[in-house]
C-alpha cells in the first residue's frame, strides 16, 4: 500500500504510470478494494 499512496523522488515515468493504474484498479474494483481492506485490518472470521 506504501508504494500506493507516497511519491518517491528516483520514480520514472514507468514507475509513475504503474503507481496510478495500481491506484486506480483499487479504487475501482470492489474485489481489489475489499482485498486490500481484509488485508490491512485483518480477515474477519465467522464464529458459530
Amino acid at each position: 500500500m506504501t508504494s500506493m499512496l507516497h511519491r518517491f523522488p528516483d520514480s520514472d515515468a514507468y514507475q509513475v504510470q504503474l503507481q496510478l493504474a495500481q491506484l486506480a484498479y483499487t479504487v475501482d474494483s470492489h474485489a481489489a478494494s475489499t482485498s486490500l481492506a481484509e488485508n490491512y485490518v485483518g480477515y474477519e472470521w465467522a464464529t458459530t
